[in-house]
């Protein structure tokens, strides 16, 4: 054991020469900030421009801080980037988060027109797909939000080969839409 410790202090110290060697220095820096590195929305107020930096590098996201993010952020390229960001993450929490923030940002919110792409249900029988298909007959859902929803919807019924579940009822305008979508994607194919 005391030789395989040796053997890896002189690796190391081979290492920090050929470091120095090359024109750099070590220093001594602090460790990063707990509350930026967790996405900790309590830092908004006096380091937003960190907190962006630190959305869009991060590997490890966290749905609830960055949807509580894109509701209390000042700056709208903020709200976008930790929108972009919950996309990112492959989780339902993170569709549930999604969701739950076109229900409820503003119409006219740049983070919200980012949303409607990034609602990726797993299939047509994913509960999610079911909420979709219902925001099809919501008035307070745009015009253009109904469109990326209805052909995504039906990108996944093609894949699947799979019917809209019986169990929504759509009316006959929400229908229609998600029939053009469908002709649409299969002629895009």
């Amino acid at each position: 054991m005391a030789k395989f410790v040796a053997q890896k202090n002189a690796e190391a110290s081979r290492d920090q020469e050929s470091f120095t060697r090359a024109g750099w220095r070590m220093v001594d820096v602090p460790p990063p900030d707990a509350r930026l590195v967790a996405l900790d929305p309590s830092v908004l107020g006096t380091r937003e421009a960190e907190l962006r930096q630190q959305i869009a590098t991060t590997t490890t996201l966290q749905a609830a801080n960055l949807a509580r993010i894109v509701r209390e952020a000042q700056e709208d390229q903020t709200r976008v980037m930790a929108v972009e960001a919950l996309g990112r993450i492959r989780s339902d929490e993170a569709q549930d988060q999604l969701l739950d923030l076109l229900r409820t940002l503003p119409d006219e919110s740049r983070a919200r027109r980012e949303i409607a792409p990034l609602l990726r249900p797993r299939d047509l029988g994913d509960p999610r797909a079911a909420a979709l298909l219902q925001l099809l007959d919501l008035p307070d859902v745009n015009r253009v939000e109904r469109k990326q929803i209805a052909f995504t919807l039906a990108l996944i019924s093609l894949r699947d080969r799979s019917p809209l579940p019986a169990s929504v009822q759509l009316s006959a305008q929400a229908r229609a839409l998600f029939d053009s979508m469908t002709s649409l994607a299969t002629l895009s194919h």
